[in-house]
């Protein structure tokens, strides 16, 4: 075609006699079609139809290669200017410009380019209507400026992972700002950076993209322009839905649950822990498969095979099937173990009572507090995998055997329930459970609440429970002197010792109120 002869010359962004063909050639064909020109002017690339088409060709050698040092000139009839999606392209291809040329009798120009990193707004678009003005626009000079300097216009080089957090719930305003912090929260726990964010209150969730098809446009815009290495959502994404949103862009989709594993992972220790994650990991993988690209198509059959062979997929989830059996067993023998521990405790009477919580809540330094121990402590979410088992005298007469465990959290992944049911059984088998509660928090009564749901779906409702407020050496006086109203001795702060002295002596004497305190003296005498 002649206009691959055709230059743009003195670093021009558009010149008359060249657009004179591109008019000539769109009146010909009737149809819009873009070009791909590098900064030398040179045509490298023709194709029909719309710009966020771009994606398409980006295999294309030509692009490939300094897409950032080439612009994209689109020309077309159409009164609108660039969609969404088109800018969506733009940040795919890392093309520097947009240019639109709309055919008609006085020519209108449209130029969209990336805004800088400190802009609130993610692109900038200006237009004219005389070519004059356009090829000396503040833009294109500027942009002479930064080619002259080699500025790269795109940076993806990021110490840690750069993550984009889109939030949703039916409910009401308070959940979603609840989700919001806690999934931010959860991000900040594994040093990720929070490039930006999306909150959307619908009535119900999308059934194919959990979230309105506006909004998800907006998301994939945003998570391009700020680099985004993962789009992290905070309700749990079912399979279909995690393959619809991955057809759509290049970024990787993850959701709460996946999230909460990987936690569990970084702070997993022991081989029990890594056992119960891997579970939990497979669990949630098997139901995932589909979709997973190209390595898992078809491959070619064996030796003396009669058929094309089995699917990589399916090779798989067989092999996910056989490791959670495997893994299931190996529950099975650590919750056995964890039963004859429990059964020698009974024989040697002693009380056991359990730590639990919200995580973050200050039970492993309350535990260490205690019980004079040196349990690992932390601000982090989840810290605490393993049970740790201490006996710590509550008084002279009182001894009991306290048990520091996994903190919760709400609506915590069934999958991750399942496998970690030996350290749960923990719980289960307490004589009594102390629920400490963050009094700095301004959601604890909501915490509170899904701490006691959690606890009412494990079959512990009737167990016996003692609250603690920790924590109170950080909150205001006024809260402060209203909560020691309430709870003269359940109000506390682990971390300078305040109330533990009053804290103790009210555990022991709640203990003693329970009837099995006197079986379990008497027969130890």
């Amino acid at each position: 075609m002649s206009l691959f002869k055709k230059r743009i010359l003195n670093n021009d962004l558009i010149s008359k006699e060249f657009q004179k063909h591109l008019v000539n050639c769109n009146d010909l064909i009737d149809k819009e079609f873009n070009l791909i020109v590098n900064r030398r002017g040179k045509v490298s690339m023709i194709f029909i139809g719309s710009p966020w088409m771009i994606e398409d060709y980006f295999s294309n050698e030509s692009i490939k290669s300094s897409p950032s040092q080439k612009r994209l000139i689109f020309i077309t009839k159409k009164q609108d200017g660039f969609e969404k999606r088109d800018k969506v392209s733009l940040i795919n291809s890392k093309l520097n410009n947009f240019l639109l040329i709309k055919n008609s009798l006085n020519s209108n120009y449209e130029v969209v380019y990336k805004a800088k990193s400190h802009n609130k707004k993610l692109w900038l678009s200006e237009k004219y209507d005389d070519i004059n003005k356009l090829n000396s626009s503040p833009f294109w000079q500027n942009f002479n400026n930064i080619k002259r300097e080699k500025i790269k216009l795109v940076e993806n080089k990021h110490d840690s992972e750069r993550v984009y957090l889109v939030n949703v719930s039916n409910i009401d305003s308070t959940d979603l700002k609840h989700s919001k912090d806690e999934l931010r929260e959860l991000c900040i726990s594994l040093n990720k950076s929070i490039v930006g964010s999306k909150q959307q209150l619908r009535k119900g969730f999308d059934a194919s993209t959990m979230i309105g098809k506006g909004i998800l446009k907006d998301v994939l815009l945003e998570s391009k322009f700020y680099n985004a290495n993962k789009i992290i959502f905070n309700k749990e994404l079912l399979p279909h839905q995690s393959k619809k949103i991955s057809s759509m862009t290049n970024i990787k989709i993850s959701d709460r649950t996946e999230l909460i594993l990987e936690i569990f992972e970084k702070n997993a220790k022991s081989k029990e822990a890594h056992t119960q994650i891997e579970l939990a990991k497979l669990k949630y993988e098997l139901p995932r498969l589909i979709g997973l690209g190209k390595g898992f198509s078809q491959i070619a059959g064996g030796i003396r095979s009669k058929g094309p062979g089995e699917k990589k997929l399916e090779q798989r989830r067989r092999y996910l099937r056989k490791r959670i059996n495997e893994l299931e067993k190996q529950i099975d023998n650590l919750s056995r173990r964890r039963g004859l521990n429990r059964t020698q405790r009974l024989r040697n009477q002693l009380i056991t009572a359990t730590l639990v919580g919200y995580t973050c809540a200050g039970k492993s330094t309350l535990f260490n507090k205690l019980t004079k121990s040196n349990v690992v402590e932390s601000t982090k979410a989840f810290s605490t995998l393993n049970p740790t088992t201490r006996k710590t005298y509550l008084s002279e007469d009182t001894q009991i055997l306290l048990s520091d465990t996994v903190g919760f959290i709400t609506d915590l992944p069934k999958d991750l329930i399942s496998s970690f049911r030996a350290t749960l059984e923990e719980i289960g088998q307490s004589d009594v459970l102390i629920h400490v509660v963050d009094a700095n928090d301004n959601n604890y009564e909501e915490k509170i609440s899904s701490v006691e749901n959690t606890l009412d779906i494990a079959g512990l409702q009737y167990t016996k429970k003692i609250i603690v407020f920790n924590k109170i050496d950080l909150i205001q006086i006024d809260k402060k002197e209203i909560l020691k109203k309430m709870f003269p001795k359940q109000c506390i702060s682990s971390y300078t010792s305040e109330g533990l002295s009053d804290l103790k002596i009210y555990i022991d004497q709640e203990i003693k109120k329970i009837d099995f305190y006197a079986g379990k003296i008497s027969a130890s005498q």
